[in-house]
């Protein structure tokens, strides 16, 4: 657990007993109060950056929340990534810094949030649907003396004008409690809902009771972001939840970011692209209090398929599958009339689900043939998976079938297990004439830890659960861009 930083506030009102309206408690000492002076302020900070919009959509940003003077131009830095972007909702996720906390807060006490731009609406009924689940509570009060939420919602409004609000408070959760309460979050995730993680990182001197070093502290306390930035690039739980346990690093919204990385993972993974980086530290001089501020944003990764591709290549799965099940021959197409994409060589998975079952999974982990053609017998394969030969795959239940391809990337050896990152990464272990293999999705839509990945791995392969510390067991990873009929084009 983390100290309680106290962080003093100034000029803040007075509260009515249950207002509709959260009064903008901030304005005036942390950020400008009246509209033209924080339009200026929020242009100039947004426009002082030459960087280009990026290339994908943005899913989720990580941002500061200090004062502006001290924070502003490393939030800045992550929120130009959101111009030319439309979002409805914004889900944003914060740190309580004065209420005790434990789970996860969801405050409905708001209709909306008034800052000096004006009133951001309450998404009333995302916020209802959270609270069915118990480990989602709605305290008065929790955000009177808070600001890590406000501070972010002057620069929404700039750059994507109207939108309704999630406003989400992260506590304490255990290891299945992030689970839990990222797959209730994703409920409400779709193309036009973003998140946005509000946090400062590492806090250092004897007022924030973390002083691991003494000597050359501006150089020490860069490592430390550094530290803290390599498992958030790849969205790594597991790394980012080590980071903190052996450093104690005091990143105050280490919980609402342990949340994000979860429900990333949950997900299939992204890819994190740092914006920024700052400290007060460096801009006061005084490096015996200093402030780290780290600004990131989340994106899917790079599509390597195009629709055209991923569309042969299910249509190619689809009727080998329809021809298997009605005893024909099973067909091949023309290469010339694909693209040349599916024509390289490639390994592949294609896995059949009825309702949810999996009914069949079978594939190749080597590139030994045309990807088509792998495609194609991994369909026929499937339905014939030696699992469900009580019960076989029918033509009767064709329709019901739901038809999902994995295409592989080369597996490259694993030299140190903490290189594993559920969401992103399949799994392969060897050891005498046992095998076995899992691909990325069976870790993250189960919510694994890093190690349960790995114990599970093991068992595939008929080995004990703890195989993989084994140094005769050769273990490889292996990446995989997963489509189904109905995923939306690349």
């Amino acid at each position: 657990m983390w100290p309680m930083m106290v962080i003093p506030l100034g000029g803040r009102p007075d509260y009515p007993e249950v207002p509709a309206v959260r009064p903008a408690a901030f304005a005036g000492s942390w950020y400008p109060d009246t509209r033209a002076e924080l339009i200026t302020e929020l242009q100039s900070r947004l426009e002082c950056g030459s960087a280009p919009a990026p290339a994908l959509r943005p899913r989720a940003l990580i941002v500061p929340h200090a004062g502006y003077r001290y924070s502003a131009n490393v939030a800045a830095a992550a929120y130009r990534s959101l111009r030319k972007q439309d979002y409805q909702r914004v889900i944003i996720l914060a740190p309580s810094h004065h209420f005790p906390l434990s789970g996860v807060a969801v405050l409905k006490e708001w209709r909306a949030y008034a800052t000096p731009l004006g009133e951001v609406k309450v998404d009333q009924a995302a916020v209802e649907r959270l609270l069915r689940n118990r480990l989602f509570t709605s305290p008065t009060g929790l955000d009177r003396e808070e600001h890590a939420l406000e501070l972010q919602l002057p620069f929404l409004q700039q750059v994507l004008g109207d939108f309704q609000l999630v406003p989400v408070y992260v506590g304490r959760l255990s290891g299945a409690e992030y689970t839990t309460a990222a797959r209730e979050l994703l409920t409400l995730t779709d193309a036009a809902t973003l998140f946005v993680i509000s946090s400062d990182f590492t806090h250092y001197g004897k007022n924030f009771s973390y002083q691991p070093f003494l000597e050359r502290v501006p150089h020490r306390l860069s490592e430390l972001a550094e530290q803290a930035l390599q498992p958030l690039l790849t969205a790594d739980f597991d790394g980012f939840s080590e980071h903190l346990e052996a450093t104690g690093d005091t990143i105050c919204g280490q919980a609402p970011i342990k949340l994000l990385l979860r429900l990333l993972a949950l997900t299939g993974g992204a890819v994190g692209e740092r914006c920024a980086v700052d400290t007060s530290g460096q801009q006061t001089g005084d490096w015996s209090h200093s402030v780290t501020y780290q600004s990131i944003y989340y994106h899917d990764r790079p599509a390597r398929f195009s629709s055209v591709d991923r569309v042969q290549l299910l249509q190619l799965a689809r009727k080998a599958l329809f021809q298997q099940l009605h005893q024909e021959t099973i067909t091949t197409p023309d290469p010339e009339l694909l693209s040349p994409t599916v024509r390289q060589s490639g390994g592949c998975f294609v896995t059949l689900r009825r309702g949810g079952e999996l009914r069949g999974c079978i594939g190749v982990m080597e590139a030994v043939e045309p990807l088509y053609r792998a495609v194609i017998h991994s369909a026929v394969s499937a339905a014939q998976d030696s699992r469900f030969t009580d019960q076989p795959v029918s033509a009767a239940e064709l329709d019901q079938l739901h038809l999902e391809i994995s295409c592989l990337s080369p597996h490259q050896p694993l030299t140190d297990y903490r290189g594993v990152v559920v969401g992103r990464d399949g799994l392969l272990i060897e050891r005498g004439r046992n095998r076995g293999v899992l691909l990325p999705q069976v870790a993250y839509e189960r919510g694994w830890s890093r190690q349960q990945f790995l114990e599970e791995t093991c068992r595939k392969a008929g080995l004990p659960s703890s195989t993989w510390r084994d140094p005769h067991a050769k273990l490889y990873t292996f990446q995989a861009e997963i489509f189904d009929e109905h995923t939306p084009p690349a």
